[in-house]
């Protein structure tokens, strides 16, 4: 009674949260779920059944409502839950370490009726064949699979019987080192999947074929994501059949995520079979340099139209290339699309020309560029100009009205660049030009302004002065003022739901 008496007391003003009807504490409830889940992938219902008896009945009157399930490791896991607990569904979260009894851990696949949930990690071929041996016949209520294989290493399915050969009703797949020869045709029967997550191990991969075919039935899927194992002997045969011009792409109209990550040829090769009207966050990873001649990459951004309005791209520059593609997220949802590069090519870590081979690609999507940022660490581009082709870099972006630059070497190289140009042409590159940030860091901004003053005095009497603003020319004070003026405005618009949501969710926490 003791913990009843702790909620029954906790209150909020005037109100106290035994006064609240049943509808009300169940939105707390899955508010509370919502967050835990997103954060540890589970949610402690039990602490919520412990509190109290009305707590306790409100939970269980509602399992689907709640999402409760009974988290277990083992068959012996299963036995003790269901010995407490209602005959809620399972989810089974097994990882296979050493030492552990492999047959009571597998045999906790044994009751399929009921398995909503599928997650096992540190898997070999043996332990995995194992498994198989449970998983030949349908799991009708499974919604999630997750295989994980030991550090990486390739284990391979190879029965087109797994789950029955269908599974109607999966929404998250995670296979990391698997190989399975019949994931397309496994694929085609889940029509209600949403998140689909493959990792390949070096060469072990779907052809971009036969990966966009298995794509083309999940009407539904919203996220996708390809990665391979990277490593410097990394090679892609491109397909033999390429798509021909005139075939149309797969379309995935309910797609907002995406994430690719492996060599050039073979992204580029999917790439160029897919269409993702609805994109609103994309991440390409190349492990080796991409071929920039071939303007697939570009033209798949240009068809998801996600920077159709003025939009900001923000490179970032460090060990390796990072380019970082934003839309204005005051006409729209903000929409981004980040592109990273590595290899053990040392030339990708000290040409900016990788940038300015992949926006020579795509005059349509800069024409709509208003904000660029330049971003990076890299000590000496600033002494050695002709390893940093800035001024080719910048001549594509016409429309550009506001340049931040940040780091060291962004900013000296590029205000070093932009002040010995010569006087006719200083209208000619960024000829939008209003704004120049300069940002960081404070001992070479000073530097940078004087630098950058011949381009500032030749633009004067254009009809597109440029203005220097640093960092340091703001007013902190300003800054926290507008700060406290807007948390002040947020907290008066809160409504005491809202406030009772979150004094209500700070006690289950400290639980």
């Amino acid at each position: 009674m003791a913990s009843a008496t702790a909620v029954d007391s906790y209150s909020l003003g005037s109100l106290t949260i035994d006064k609240l009807s049943d509808d009300v504490l169940l939105c707390i409830f899955d508010s509370y779920r919502r967050i835990s889940e997103k954060i540890n992938g589970s949610w402690p219902w039990h602490a919520l059944v412990h509190t109290c008896r009305r707590w306790r009945n409100l939970v269980f009157e509602r399992p689907g409502h709640l999402n409760l399930r009974l988290v277990c490791n083992s068959k012996t896991d299963v036995k003790a839950a269901l010995d407490i607990w209602p005959a809620l569904p399972i989810a089974i979260h097994a990882t296979f370490k050493h030492g552990v009894d492999e047959d009571d851990t597998i045999g906790v696949l044994e009751d399929r009726d009921r398995t909503v949930g599928i997650t096992l990690r540190d898997l070999n071929q043996s332990k995995l064949e194992k498994c198989l041996g449970l998983m030949q016949k349908p799991f009708p209520v499974l919604t999630s699979l997750d295989l994980h294989t030991e550090n990486d290493k390739v284990a391979h399915i190879n029965t087109e019987a797994f789950l029955g050969g269908s599974a109607p009703r999966l929404k998250r797949v995670s296979l990391i080192g698997i190989r399975f020869s019949a994931l397309p045709t496994l694929l085609s029967s889940a029509s209600e999947l949403v998140d689909l997550h493959i990792g390949y191990s070096r060469q072990e991969h779907i052809s971009p074929e036969a990966m966009s075919t298995c794509l083309s039935s999940l009407t539904r899927l919203q996220s996708l994501s390809i990665g391979f194992e990277w490593s410097p002997e990394f090679t892609y045969p491109r397909s033999q059949h390429p798509p021909p011009s005139t075939l149309a792409p797969t379309v995935l109209p309910a797609l907002t995520k995406l994430s690719l990550g492996g060599p050039h040829e073979y992204l580029e090769d999917l790439l160029t079979r897919l269409d993702t009207p609805l994109l609103e966050k994309g991440n390409l990873s190349w492990y080796d340099v991409p071929d920039f001649d071939n303007p697939h990459v570009s033209q798949f951004i240009h068809r998801t139209g996600m920077f159709n309005s003025p939009s900001v791209v923000d490179v970032y520059i460090r060990k390796a290339p990072y380019l970082q593609l934003l839309s204005d997220s005051s006409i729209s949802p903000e929409k981004e699309f980040i592109m990273s590069f590595s290899s053990s090519d040392s030339r990708l870590y000290t040409e900016v020309s990788l940038m300015e081979e992949f926006f020579a690609g795509c005059p349509p999507l800069l024409s709509h560029i208003e904000q660029l940022k330049l971003s990076g660490s890299l000590e000496g581009w600033y002494m050695r100009p002709h390893t940093a082709p800035w001024l080719e870099f910048l001549q594509p972006f016409t429309a550009v009205q506001t340049l931040h630059l940040s780091g060291k070497a962004m900013i000296l190289g590029v205000s070093r660049t932009l002040g010995e140009l010569e006087k006719e042409r200083a209208t000619e590159v960024l000829p939008a030009l209003h704004t120049l940030w300069l940002e960081w860091p404070p001992r070479e901004v000073s530097k940078a302004a004087r630098l950058v003053e011949p381009f500032i005095v030749a633009r004067k009497h254009s009809e597109n002065p440029v203005v220097v603003e640093r960092e340091s020319d703001s007013d902190p004070s300003d800054a926290d003022s507008s700060d406290a003026d807007s948390s002040d405005a947020d907290s008066s618009d809160a409504g005491p739901s809202d406030a009772l949501k979150i004094a209500l969710l700070s006690y289950l926490l400290r639980r």
